[in-house]
């Protein structure tokens, strides 16, 4: 007996050849980027730090998070080398420097890839290196006080720190604040009367004067009758010096009058102005000795008035 349509236990229709090849390809690529994935998310990274080789289990790394790998102390500066990209098992580089360097932030996010190669660099520190009684001391530090550079060089906090200047050596009190360079010198001295200088009339060269000491260590030295060369007006006035610190050792500087003077022509004399002290008008003069006039331990106070007074003669 006859049978219309489909054989039961008839098979489908074959695939061609082609089919097949394009699903075999597409599963290839599939279990490829699979493995590709699983590899990146599991593969060792081998990198040079310093010389020495480290391995990374992942990809991404932070530059704190190298630095802590490799045991490095994280104030140092980690530096990528991207010329060098190490295909064997040791290194015999030498660090390179300037612009070849990248530098890596502690907080910068970094691909790691196998043969990278990283440096890390020591902060610099600038050292400043002086003189403080003809030897030479170093100083981390340029910023620092009269009293750090008495403690660092291991000078009596009680003596007197000058700087060697061209004209007239500098006093250092202890809470000066220095700012050092390279060369600087220094030198100390016993106290003697410093800040508070005991003068007597054979010291002044006059019978009235006043001595006032100021909270600042200075000495104000006032004569009240001091008699002017002729052709100056008026004829007598008062004569203020301003004594440092560090007097005898340390020169004084300028002198003031009061009241105003003039020079034979009406005019005021050169090289004055008008400065308020001790709560007065005074005539400054801003008029300094010469370059080595003034020799600590040998010059007086009337070596200086002897300087004033031939200043005066000038009557210019």
């Amino acid at each position: 007996m006859a049978h219309s349509g489909a054989k039961w236990g008839t098979t489908s229709p074959p695939i061609s050849r082609p089919i097949i090849l394009r699903i075999l390809a597409v599963r290839g690529a599939t279990r490829k980027r699979r493995e590709a994935h699983m590899t990146q998310l599991h593969h060792d990274f081998h990198v040079f730090i310093n010389h020495s080789r480290f391995t990374f289990h992942e990809r991404e790394q932070t530059g704190r998070g190298i630095k802590q790998h490799a045991g490095i102390p994280l104030d140092h500066v980690l530096c990528l080398d991207p010329r060098i990209d190490h295909q064997h098992e040791h290194c015999g580089c030498e660090r390179r420097h300037g612009g070849e360097l990248t530098v890596i932030a502690d907080d910068e996010t970094v691909q790691m890839e196998n043969g990278l190669h990283f440096w890390s660099v020591a902060p610099v520190t600038h050292t400043v290196t002086v003189t403080i009684n003809r030897k030479p001391f170093e100083f981390a530090d340029p910023h620092q006080t009269g009293r750090s550079l008495k403690e660092g060089a291991g000078i009596p906090l009680a003596d007197v720190l000058f700087r060697d200047r061209a004209k007239e050596d500098e006093v250092i009190a202890d809470d000066a604040k220095v700012t050092l360079e390279c060369g600087d010198c220094f030198h100390s001295a016993p106290p003697a009367n410093y800040g508070a200088p005991a003068i007597g009339k054979d010291d002044v060269g006059f019978e009235r004067f006043e001595s006032q000491a100021q909270p600042d260590g200075w000495t104000f030295l006032i004569m009240p009758d001091y008699p002017l060369p002729e052709g100056l007006s008026p004829k007598t006035v008062q004569l203020l010096l301003k004594l440092p610190p560090g007097f005898p050792d340390a020169a004084p500087d300028m002198f003031w009058l009061s009241p105003q003077i003039r020079t034979p022509t009406g005019v005021a004399p050169q090289g004055t102005s008008i400065e308020t002290v001790i709560g007065a008008p005074w005539q400054r003069f801003s008029w300094h000795l010469n370059p080595g006039a003034w020799r600590p331990g040998i010059s007086t106070l009337r070596d200086y008035l002897r300087c004033v007074r031939s200043r005066l003669e000038k009557r210019n």
